[in-house]
């Protein structure tokens, strides 16, 4: 979608026909794979379980290539990313914030050049900093290893069961701490966001304005494709929480200039 301005439609049935992508492409294009993905690392990463099915998830299935666009020119990718913070340092249960959503990342992000069929995961840590794992993800050999590598894990698990000493003690349930999904309200981030518009005098300020009453501060405004019938008004936000962001949004889709918002997208 970014490198050719194609439809969701026309490269999904691509993906298809290519290998990339299965007939129900469900658990890939809605986010659902991502989200068992970054579970599954929030353990690993954080030292507990976390309940899966609490995690907020959106795909690309309802992607448009507008936004695509409007984000390239703006100097940022689109990606699905699926992310896992610790809000704090530590604390008893440790509270995590986790999400899967499309986001627009920076041109000079390190995720920013992951495309085609890899994959990455990106570990920020202190004092390491940033470490990124990139490789292919789908197509025969890619996904063949990794069939050889589950069952082979559970191989050395069922050998643990019966007292060999080949499972990692770092990863026994007896050496895991207890970790918390906070309330999606506390989640932090940027966002960006595209409403339908009047083109009119006025409305970028009272759209700005009711951002600032709700204690949304604003990195950018454009508007886009102003005409007789309208116009897009794209903001991207500093880094908010998702409860003062719905509570902005309703407020800016009361205005009578709004027509609606059309599109809500995370952003690095």
């Amino acid at each position: 979608m970014a490198d050719e301005g194609a439809a969701y439609e026309s490269v999904l049935k691509d993906a298809q026909e290519l290998g990339y992508a299965e007939a129900d492409p469900a658990a890939d294009v809605d986010g659902l794979d991502a989200a068992d993905k970054i579970a599954i690392l929030a353990n690993l990463a954080f030292g507990g379980s976390v309940e899966r099915s609490a995690v907020p998830t959106a795909g690309i299935s309802q992607l448009q290539g507008r936004d695509v666009d409007y984000a390239k020119q703006l100097g940022y990718g689109v990606k699905l990313l699926a992310v896992a913070e610790r809000m704090k340092l530590s604390g008893e249960p440790l509270p995590l914030s986790l999400r899967v959503q499309p986001t627009l990342v920076p041109n000079d992000h390190p995720l920013a050049g992951v495309n085609g069929v890899n994959n990455a995961i990106l570990v920020e840590g202190d004092p390491i900093g940033r470490v990124m794992f990139y490789g292919p993800g789908a197509g025969a050999g890619p996904t063949a290893s990794a069939v050889v590598a589950d069952i082979l894990n559970i191989a050395g698990i069922s050998q643990a069961s019966r007292g060999s000493n080949c499972l990692d003690p770092l990863l026994a349930a007896s050496s895991w701490r207890r970790c918390v999904l906070v309330d999606q309200g506390e989640i932090r981030q940027r966002h960006y966001v595209r409403f339908h518009t009047q083109d009119a005098p006025g409305v970028i300020g009272r759209i700005g304005g009711c951002f600032g009453d709700g204690g949304v501060s604003i990195q950018s405004i454009v508007q886009f494709n102003a005409s007789k019938a309208g116009a897009e008004i794209v903001v991207i936000t500093h880094e908010v929480s998702q409860k003062k962001m719905e509570d902005a949004l309703t407020s800016i889709q009361a205005l009578p200039e709004v027509s609606g918002l059309a599109a809500h997208l995370g952003c690095l």
